[in-house]
């Protein structure tokens, strides 16, 4: 369903099923995956742009959800939220970070606020709040997470070209981070997440060599075939192997 937190973003929104009627009524704590679009035409709705066959955003969990195509480590445990940037805008990537950290929170309190029509209520465990990024959002992920609110994070065909500010790293120490990446994406190089996996391992404050396997994960996709691909086919197709990923959302 679509939600609309006034004078910001609109969204869509994923609640996972009671499974168990005498238990419908009882509070459920529930870990919370916030979905970061890349850029788009966004021509209509939130709702369209991620759940209809024609939407722009159709390559990432509320998709899938939607098509009952995710995986149930994603679809019978997580709150979904996918904020929207709106109708004529581009990216979420062009936002105020501060108003994309308002949303979520505004959402938390939201959520638990509402009586769904199977007797449901839901509450956030907000020591589980992660983020799935993609293209642009991706990169938005990965700057949000130096924030340190966030449990872990997933990338797909991140973008960001430069090196990351030595502070930057040392914020995102400890922080779960799986990224994925095609080699054929001719959008975001792969070497986007090249650097940032390297940077991330290499830091000289980090984690024991031994244990940043559990940290830090990095998936590099090969493209199917040798053929010729429609453009943007792989940079797209990043995201769809992370969000059909069952490890991912068992991690």
């Amino acid at each position: 369903f679509e939600i609309q937190y006034p004078n910001s973003y609109s969204a869509a929104v994923y609640i996972p099923k009671a499974t168990d009627g005498k238990e419908q009524a009882k509070p459920t704590s529930l870990p919370l995956l916030v979905v970061l679009h890349g850029a788009g035409v966004n021509e209509h709705s939130a709702l369209y742009e991620f759940t209809s066959p024609g939407g722009d955003h159709t390559n990432l969990p509320p998709y899938l959800l939607s098509t009952q195509q995710a995986p149930p480590s994603l679809s019978e445990n997580f709150v979904v939220v996918a904020p929207y940037v709106g109708q004529g805008k581009r990216s979420l990537y062009d936002e105020p970070r501060s108003k994309i950290l308002s949303f979520i929170k505004w959402f938390n309190t939201y959520i638990e606020s509402q009586t769904f029509d199977d007797g449901t209520n839901i509450s956030i465990n907000r020591q589980k709040v992660s983020l799935f990024g993609f293209s642009e959002g991706a990169t938005l992920a990965v700057e949000l997470a130096t924030t340190r609110q966030f449990q872990g994070v997933v990338t797909a065909s991140y973008g960001f070209t430069g090196p990351l500010p030595k502070m930057a790293i040392e914020r995102l120490q400890g922080i779960p981070i799986w990224a994925f990446h095609s080699k054929g994406d001719d959008i975001y190089d792969v070497q986007c997440s090249d650097r940032l996996v390297e940077s991330l391992l290499s830091y000289e404050g980090g984690l024991d060599v031994f244990a940043v396997g559990d940290i830090i994960k990095y998936s590099k996709l090969i493209p199917p075939t040798k053929d010729k691909m429609e453009p943007g086919r792989e940079h797209v197709r990043a995201a769809l192997v992370a969000s059909r990923n069952v490890e991912v959302f068992s991690w």
